[in-house]
């Protein structure tokens, strides 16, 4: 059994050292073959061309002129700024201070002038007043603008604080009328004393006004005015009157009306 091993084992190894030779001379002749035809004959290299022969000569370069090679920028440029962002108006597109506010107006005025309801109250009125651009939110009912006023009257009597809506129409040149409708809230007495003060009933008034004057330079205007304030006899009130309950209800409606001249200036 040994030897049938032994001799099996000398058979294999004759096969390999066999093939291990066989390989080792293959490569041999080979390398021996290249070196009369193959990469080392020097015949085919003497027949190729000289590397540098065919590059033409460097042209000169002249003194002071830099060679140095700038490297292309690998940084993006910014984009233009897209229609999601915020968009500057330019001039013709600016906010204007018109969009909004459209006219102011001072003025003095003669207090409690009537003729609608008795004199009772003196002094003069210092009236300020702010129109506001009209908005399509009007335009069903002919465009009015909005305004917001105060009336501040220099004896202590009543003063007001009045809003409303101002309509008015150009004619000729330079001419123009209008009225007003709206509220206004005072500080006077609901209940006055006779001879001394208005009892006007509520402390919120109804109040309408009819404006008249003449705009020059498109901006400037004069004006006549007036405004009368009441509560169309809404307001009752349990006062004193001498009888033996003492006591009725009264309508309190004398009303009150200011008259006189206003400047305005037209944003």
């Amino acid at each position: 059994m040994r030897r049938l091993i032994l001799r099996e084992f000398n058979l294999r190894l004759a096969i390999l050292v066999w093939v291990t030779g066989m390989g080792v001379l293959a490569t041999f002749s080979l390398a021996h073959s290249q070196s009369w035809g193959g990469l080392y004959n020097m015949d085919s290299m003497l027949n190729q061309e000289h590397p540098f022969a065919a590059r033409p000569a460097s042209a000169p370069v002249p003194v002071g002129v830099s060679t140095q090679v700038t490297p292309a920028s690998t940084s993006l440029q910014p984009a233009k700024a897209s229609a999601m962002q915020a968009r500057v108006p330019n001039d013709d597109e600016s906010w204007e201070f018109s969009n909004l506010f459209s006219e102011i107006r001072i003025g003095l005025l003669a207090h409690d002038t009537g003729p609608f309801s008795s004199k009772e109250e003196d002094g003069i009125d210092t009236n300020f007043e702010l129109l506001f651009a009209s908005t399509d939110l009007f335009s069903f009912m002919w465009s009015p603008r909005p305004h917001l006023g105060i009336s501040y009257n220099s004896s202590g009597y009543t003063s007001q604080a009045y809003m409303g809506l101002t309509w008015e129409w150009s004619f000729w040149d330079g001419w123009f009328a209008g009225f007003s409708l709206g509220g206004m809230v005072h500080n006077g007495h609901l209940v006055g004393v006779d001879g001394e003060s208005k009892s006007l009933g509520c402390r919120l008034l109804f109040r309408e006004s009819v404006n008249a004057g003449y705009r020059f330079y498109k901006r400037h205007a004069l004006m006549f005015h007036f405004d009368h304030s009441s509560n169309a006899s809404l307001c009752k009130k349990n006062t004193s009157d001498g009888s033996e309950f003492g006591r009725h209800n009264v309508v309190l409606n004398e009303g009150l009306e200011n008259v006189g001249v206003r400047y305005g200036y037209m944003f």
